[in-house]
Formats: structure tokens, sequence, C-alpha cells
């Protein structure tokens, strides 16, 4: 990919608990011992799409965007289920998978104010955690150990025997321009898999990520409701290392985030069999 002139964000990566400036993460526990995640900042280079004269893939960097206009989004309800079947409709469409569901979704409404109760950049309530308020941490959301049956669920019993199967999310704002809390994407061709911590939680559990400067960061500026980033975070038939999971955090442009109001968006979780 073309390289841009980046800014730098400051995005909070799994790391040891003496680590400088190393706080505990609410809920989650590191898989291997069972201790609590410690999260560490670090500054990173942030690219923004809109400037690359090369937009990323799927089949390359384990990512995309796009302009995806769906009419509803501004509903008060009742717009869920069908935003949900236009996208897997969409999603089918540009992988070539033979059947896509919806796993779930998440909505998530910034409440001003919460960041400013932790390090971690929202209060202690466990619903607001892992729930409505933004993820300012480094991570992808499952883990290959339990990624087919979790999709698979999604089918009733169908395509049990399916050779490739995999999951993909969607993500769009509610609002926009988004100033408060946009989403960043690593290029997943830049991951070491050494640096993926297998941690625990309520939902089951993922990857927290270790910083490493390999890393290539990516995010819209002032993303709007009809642009979607679409990303992989499990193929069985793709390598971590290659496009096989793309990490992704919310982070916080010091200089922008109290313009515009505050983030809220939509993220789709999908299950596809080829």
């Amino acid at each position: 990919m073309v390289q841009t002139a980046p800014f730098r964000a400051s995005l909070n990566f799994a790391d040891d608990k003496t680590a400088p400036g190393a706080f505990e993460f609410p809920f989650v526990k590191l898989a291997a011992n069972g201790e609590s995640l410690y999260l560490s900042p670090s500054d990173v280079p942030m690219h923004d799409l809109r400037k690359e004269t090369k937009k990323p893939t799927l089949e390359e960097n384990g990512f995309t965007w796009v302009s995806l206009p769906f009419e509803g989004l501004d509903e008060a309800e009742g717009w869920e289920d069908r935003y949900s079947k236009f996208t897997c409709d969409y999603v089918k469409g540009i992988t070539g998978a033979k059947d896509v569901r919806c796993i779930n979704y998440q909505i998530r409404r910034r409440t001003p104010g919460d960041e400013d109760n932790t390090n971690a950049n929202y209060d202690q309530a466990q619903q607001k955690v892992l729930g409505m308020q933004p993820v300012p941490a480094v991570h992808v959301d499952i883990n290959k150990e339990r990624a087919r049956s979790r999709l698979l669920a999604a089918f009733d019993g169908e395509h049990e025997d399916a050779e490739r199967v995999a999951i993909i999310n969607v993500w769009r704002p509610l609002n926009g321009p988004i100033m408060d809390a946009p989403l960043a994407l690593c290029d997943a061709s830049t991951v070491d898999p050494n640096d993926m911590m297998w941690t625990t939680d309520q939902y089951g559990g993922g990857y927290f990520i270790r910083h490493n400067a390999n890393m290539r960061w990516m995010y819209i500026h002032d993303q709007m409701p009809d642009e979607a980033l679409i990303f992989r975070q499990f193929d069985n038939t793709i390598p971590y290392g290659k496009a096989g999971c793309v990490p992704h955090t919310a982070f916080f442009d010091d200089a922008r985030k109290h313009l515009g109001s505050p983030r809220q968006s939509i993220e789709l979780r999908l299950a596809l069999v080829y």
C-alpha cells in the first residue's frame, strides 16, 4: 500500500502490568494463566484511508471500505433486521460466499465524559465496557479455538461440513461526520501472530494485541453513515499474519474528540460459508 503522511495517535495495547503507564482492563483475563489483562498506551502513525492511492482489500490486507448507502439508519427502531439482510446480501456478493448470516450486531452510543473516569476511557460498569461504549483497546473479537462453532451456530445446523468458513465485521457510524472516537484498523498483513494475546471474557474471548512498530494503522477521516468498513476476524483458510484477522480499536484524537456529536455506530458480525 502506498505510504501517506500520517498523524500520531495513542492506542491502548496489551502489555505487562509492570510496563510504564500500564493499567488493568476490566472483566478480561489472559487465557494462559487467568490473570488480569493489562494495557498501556503507545503512539502509532495513523493513516487516513481517504489519502491512500491504493484501496486496501480483503484479500491482501484483511479489510476494505466502501460507499454503501442504506435508507433508515436514522429511524428510531425496526430497521436493524432489514439492515442485517441488506448487509449480508452485499457481503455475499463481494466475497463469493455460498451463504452469509448475521451472528449478531452491536449498537454503541458513547456517553460523553465516561472516558475521563478510568485509564481505559470509560467507567467500570461492565455493560458499558463490553457493550454500549466504544472499546479503546486493540483487539480481535474472537479466537480461532471457538470461531468455527460460533459462526456455524448462525446456520441452525446447516453447513457443518463446510471446508471454508469465515467471520467478517461490517462497521459504520449512525451519525457523522465521525470526529469523536473513530474506528482504526490494522493492516492484517503487518500483524505478528506472536503479539496476539488469547483472552477470555463473558462472551467467550478473543485476542488483545501487543504493540509492534511494524503494524500499519488506518482510519477514515470524518467517516459518514453511508461509508462502511468491512474487515475479517476469522478465516480458517488464511493464516494470522497474512490477511486472516484485523486488529481494531476506537481511538480519541484529543484535538477533535469534542467536535461534533458523540459517536454512534453499528457493527455487524457476519458468518460466511464458502
